[in-house]
């Protein structure tokens, strides 16, 4: 019986890259927060629904960010599995508690500028990973 010699090459370990969710979050927030005060001598009205709306969007995006690059690597599968999970259900409840305690206690409001801002904020959030994604992969 032949003895199978091992291979001299060092093991190599992937993992997946964390991407840098301070400042794709905090450039987000200073977008949003330029655009509001840019707003502001146009309508006020306009203006903080503009960054509720937007913040309405950060907020749980990066609580789900946070949550979901807690652990990295295989033997932490379990771990990956759990956080995903917590962010995503803490991502949802956020958001519904944000948006009820919006129109609730907010008045008056412009209710369609808050959407937009919302799903502007939504948008811009996926072409900053996109783009992230697609610089990392060339480096």
């Amino acid at each position: 019986m032949a003895v199978v010699k091992e291979r001299e090459s060092p093991r190599t370990v992937h993992k997946i890259s964390r991407p840098p969710i301070l400042k794709i979050y905090s450039f987000q927030c200073a977008l949003v927060l330029f655009v509001s005060v840019m707003l502001i001598p146009l309508d006020k009205i306009m203006a903080y629904s503009l960054f509720i709306g937007g913040m309405i969007s950060v907020v749980p995006n990066a609580y789900f960010a946070r949550q979901v690059f807690l652990y990295t690597g295989a033997a932490f599968a379990r771990e990956v599995s759990r956080s995903f999970y917590r962010g995503e259900t803490g991502k949802f409840v956020t958001t519904l508690v944000l948006f009820a305690a919006t129109f609730i206690f907010v008045q008056p409001l412009h209710v369609f500028v808050v959407f937009l801002a919302y799903l502007f904020v939504m948008l811009l959030n996926a072409v900053i990973l996109a783009r992230y994604a697609v610089l990392g992969k060339k480096n």
